[in-house]
This record gives C-alpha cells, sequence and structure tokens, in this order.
C-alpha cells in the first residue's frame, strides 16, 4: 500500500474506533444507540432516551494525536437535524 491509503485506512480506524468509544458510553449511561452509515452528513450517532421521549444525532470527532484544539468545521455549531 501506498503511504496516503494507509494513512486513509488509519484515520478511518480512529475514527470507527471513537464512534464505537462514544456509543458504548452512551448506552452505559442508560441511552439506546444506533449508528449510521458513514456518509450520514453530521450525525454518526442516533440516541433517544430509554423511554423515546428525546432524541438527538451526534457527530464524532476523533484524534490520533493530542490535539488543543476542537476538530469542527466552520458552521459545525449551526448544524441542526
Amino acid at each position: 500500500m501506498t503511504g496516503r491509503a494507509a494513512t486513509g485506512t488509519k484515520r478511518q480506524r480512529s475514527g470507527m474506533r471513537g464512534v464505537f468509544l462514544v456509543a458504548a458510553e452512551l448506552a452505559n449511561r442508560g441511552f439506546t444507540v444506533s449508528l449510521t452509515s458513514r456518509s450520514a452528513k453530521g450525525a454518526d450517532l442516533l440516541v433517544t432516551d430509554q423511554s423515546c421521549n428525546q432524541a438527538f444525532s451526534v457527530e464524532v470527532k476523533t484524534n490520533s494525536k493530542r490535539a488543543s484544539f476542537w476538530l469542527l468545521s466552520k458552521g459545525a455549531e449551526f448544524i441542526v437535524s
């Protein structure tokens, strides 16, 4: 594999690891969690409380190295789904 393909694969694994860790933590706290397809814009997880009265979409961002900033795109705080 070329360095570029290996990097993409490593990034994908890091991203999926983060999604599964967040899903596990939310489930541990009593939420019902469903993973979305990777192509869903703005939502990696669909989450509901146990009585299904509230629903949330969660976008997970990961880093393979420690960072001193959040990896959000411009306008990310205004995304509504």
